[in-house]
């Protein structure tokens, strides 16, 4: 029996930290947790409803475009003395073009030279 089917990890592909991409991954008005290539994790002011839809600005290496996503999860995440929630999104459509930059950013970064 694997993790999906006991109820443990439902992620389809590894998730990084801004800090370990390859490229610069923003989304505008959020702080990004971590990205996959199928969804993120972006940390937010109010809670949102699993399976609620979402749109999301998505900054790629530069370039910006706009992200339907959906809601999977919603859990709080005490920052100090205000209150923030984590919002896993799965990434519902996304252009050609956007999917290979992620793609291309989200190569693992690399330390040093040879």
């Amino acid at each position: 029996m694997n993790a999906q089917e006991t109820g443990g990890e439902r992620r389809r592909a590894p998730r990084y930290t801004p800090e370990e991409l390859e490229e610069p991954v923003y989304v505008v008005g959020s702080r990004l947790v971590n990205i996959s290539i199928g969804g993120l994790m972006l940390e937010a002011p109010v809670p949102i409803a699993p399976d609620s839809t979402l749109r999301v600005n998505l900054v790629v290496g530069g370039e910006k475009t706009q992200v339907d996503t959906r809601v999977r999860s919603c859990v709080p995440r005490p920052q100090g003395l205000r209150r923030t929630w984590g919002l896993g999104l799965e990434f519902e459509s996304m252009a050609p073009p956007t999917r290979e930059r992620l793609a291309h950013a989200l190569a693992p970064r690399k330390i040093g030279s040879a």
